[in-house]
């Protein structure tokens, strides 16, 4: 599968859900923080654009919001997809001599 699809299936359904929480918890700065980042990561077509995405994703928690414990579990399980994918893609790279 090419990795692009491969990343949107694992990450935009729990972008889809923390965007509906943070909706819900009226955290709008969150919510459009997160929305970026998914249309983003739905324009990915190739490995190279997931580099923004995963990059935003991976350094979320140093911007400094405060999750709700449901926000934060999706979170957690977003990083954790993310950590999968990045390990994936790192360990897919060809060995230049």
């Amino acid at each position: 599968m090419h990795r692009a699809t491969q990343a949107r299936n694992a990450i935009a359904p729990l972008l889809d859900r923390l965007i509906v929480q943070l909706d819900a918890e009226g955290r709008a700065s969150q919510r459009a923080y997160f929305a970026r980042i998914r249309r983003s990561l739905l324009l990915a077509r190739h490995e190279t654009d997931l580099a923004t995405p995963i990059r935003e994703l991976s350094t979320s928690a140093a911007v400094g919001f405060v999750f709700s414990s449901d926000a934060d579990v999706l979170m957690s399980r977003i990083l954790e997809k993310v950590d999968e994918l990045t390990g994936e893609l790192e360990f897919s790279r060809p060995v230049i001599h």
